[in-house]
């Protein structure tokens, strides 16, 4: 998938550079890094701005069916990168500007993980400075690491 920051068009292109379809991503005005769903059907990316959402939504329909756009304290600023988390379905996403990584719930769109602490930078354990990327480990159960109520 190639994403353009003008207009926010988003492509997928095979090897041979052959255009499958080409569409403006739906309630996005910056878009970052968009990837396929887990289920290869549909496309997750990050508007990044402030405040930043995002966005997944059906190429062929330009329909988005989940927007993650939280207001006030928990707003987003500027992120960059949002993965569909396989197993649970849950949403990884690089809060560039709040210096935090977290994982949206899907269903409810809490907050369920969170790395960094949202406005300080630092390079210590617990804290973040501007992230900006991630890889996945397929084989973590991200619910199953959350503390027991």
């Amino acid at each position: 998938l190639v994403s353009e920051i003008s207009e926010a068009w988003i492509s997928r292109i095979t090897r041979e550079g052959k255009v499958l379809w080409s569409v403006k991503a739906p309630k996005v005005r910056y878009p970052s890094d968009a990837f396929p769903t887990v289920d290869g059907k549909q496309v997750i990316v990050a508007d990044f701005s402030k405040p930043g959402r995002v966005v997944i939504f059906d190429p062929a329909t330009g329909k988005p069916s989940w927007v993650y756009e939280p207001k006030g304290e928990q707003a987003l600023d500027h992120p960059s990168l949002a993965r569909e988390l396989p197993e649970t379905g849950d949403v990884i996403v690089v809060d560039d500007l709040n210096d935090r990584v977290i994982v949206v719930d899907r269903q409810t769109q809490a907050v369920i993980w969170q790395y960094g602490v949202k406005g300080q930078k630092g390079h210590r354990p617990g804290l973040l400075n501007y992230p900006d990327g991630l890889d996945l480990d397929v084989f973590r159960d991200w619910k199953g690491a959350l503390p027991k109520p």
